[in-house]
């Protein structure tokens, strides 16, 4: 060799691999989202007043009328939860 060239040697036990590996899990994918669901009835009635009330020498005058209304049901409530989030992507291999 000649004076101005440098040659570097690998210690005796010293070998030449290539290391390879798979990337990590992805990550967990998110919660879904909450639900709530309501169910209302109205019942509205129109009701007219029938008795009258007459007041003879100026006091106060009274008139009732007693008014019924029908049953009201309400339907089934139903919500469905928002979706879940995706997972994460995985990590990367050495290679």
């Amino acid at each position: 060799m000649f004076e101005d060239h440098h040659v570097e040697m690998l210690p005796a036990r010293t070998t030449m691999q290539t290391i390879t590996g798979t990337g990590g899990a992805g990550g967990a994918g998110g919660a879904g989202g909450p639900a709530a669901a309501v169910s209302l009835a109205v019942n509205v009635s129109t009701i007219v007043q029938t008795a009258t009330a007459v007041s003879i020498g100026g006091g106060d005058a009274l008139a009732s009328n007693a008014a019924a209304t029908g049953a009201v049901t309400a339907g089934d409530a139903t919500a469905a939860g928002g979706a879940g989030g995706a997972g994460g992507a995985g990590g990367g291999g050495i290679g």
